[in-house]
């Protein structure tokens, strides 16, 4: 099998510990050629196990004749810049969420790929969590019903990051996701996720969506770090989540998901996956819950494997780019309901499909 060459732009943490381990996990089917990140350290240490090239410069990854494709690791306000350059440089492209800060450059990036004749992929990794894709698998079957009620919650404590040396740092302006000038919030960076699952389970688009956000980590100068939202849809479901990124340090980082129905019930979470704990002087620890946090290593191995398998069988990906961009309307509308302070309108939207 021919190997597809891979250049791999944004070298941080999501690239570390998920996006690396799943082209390890598919080392016959791919090969990584090239890196890039504004950290040369960073690029070094990602390119060195696989003996490829380390830039600091996108550019000089997109220049290189020997890669097919390109994974876009990079914070979300270069995804549109970075999208575009590769199609047009004729790679195809898997880009992390979120698509990017606004819908016109999510058009942009959809209009470019589409003209090159390029795959492109964005990265909503829970479409492709295994337990979220039995949750979809049931719904289709009628397990429930009609789904009526959806939530999702979300909490993540300082103690995983802390394991990658980030504690303290994200949601400050030492970090991009705390710059204001940078990024949008959690909102945007995390509860995307929430929304795109909701839509997935739902099987509607939301008519309207409310949101309250709110700044609770020492040290940020304002970039919302928490989110609770609700949103009506179309067919009369009620959807409603929640995200922290403060609980206390001994807190496990974890997901709930429940769904009612006019039949039945589904709840899916994370706490029964945590099999050890540790304690010290500074709390509690759980050793591995990121890794098991959804199942995040094999979601990004089915992931990768399904960008592969789209660029060789010359077909369009299961999570079309539209999905992506009607989960970015959605939380666009969230941010500016918690400006407000209003609820927000959401009209005609793309027709929301069942993904993987």
């Amino acid at each position: 099998m021919t190997q597809i060459c891979l250049g791999l732009i944004g070298c941080g943490n999501i690239a570390r510990s998920a996006h690396l381990p799943a082209m390890a996990h598919l080392a016959a089917q791919v090969r990584l050629v090239a890196t890039a990140d504004t950290n040369r350290e960073a690029a070094e240490a990602a390119a060195h196990p696989w003996d490829a090239a380390a830039h600091t410069d996108y550019r000089a990854v997109l220049e290189r004749k020997d890669i097919d494709a390109v994974l876009i690791a990079t914070p979300e306000f270069m995804h549109a810049e970075q999208v575009v350059a590769a199609a047009e440089a004729g790679k195809h492209v898997l880009c992390e969420k979120p698509m990017c800060r606004s819908l016109a450059e999510a058009d942009r990036m959809i209009e470019a790929c589409h003209r090159a004749g390029v795959v492109l992929l964005i990265g909503h990794s829970r479409r492709f969590t295994r337990r979220y894709m039995e949750v979809r698998q049931a719904l289709d079957g009628g397990a429930i019903g009609e789904v009526r009620l959806l939530r999702e919650n979300e909490r993540r404590s300082s103690t995983h990051m802390a394991r990658m040396g980030q504690a303290g740092i994200r949601w400050t302006p030492q970090h991009w996701t705390g710059n204001p000038d940078l990024g949008m919030g959690v909102t945007l960076s995390h509860g995307i996720h929430e929304v795109d699952l909701l839509r997935w389970f739902a099987g509607a688009e939301p008519a309207s969506a409310y949101a309250e956000q709110a700044v609770t980590v020492e040290g940020n100068v304002g970039v919302p770090d928490f989110l609770s939202f609700v949103l009506r849809f179309t067919n009369g479901a009620i959807g409603s989540g929640e995200i922290s990124y403060h609980p206390p340090a001994s807190y496990p980082a974890s997901h709930q998901l429940e769904l009612f129905g006019t039949t039945g019930a589904i709840r899916a979470r994370d706490h029964e996956l945590i099999g050890l704990t540790e304690y010290d002087g500074d709390g509690a620890h759980f050793p591995g819950t990121y890794e098991l946090l959804l199942h995040i290593h094999s979601a990004y191995v089915r992931q990768l494997a399904e960008f592969i398998d789209a660029i060789r069988e010359g077909r369009d990906v299961r999570m079309a780019p539209s999905e992506a961009r009607a989960a970015l309307a959605v939380a666009l509308a969230l941010i500016q309901s918690a400006r407000t302070g209003l609820d927000v309108s959401l009209g005609p939207n793309v027709p929301a499909g069942t993904g993987v």
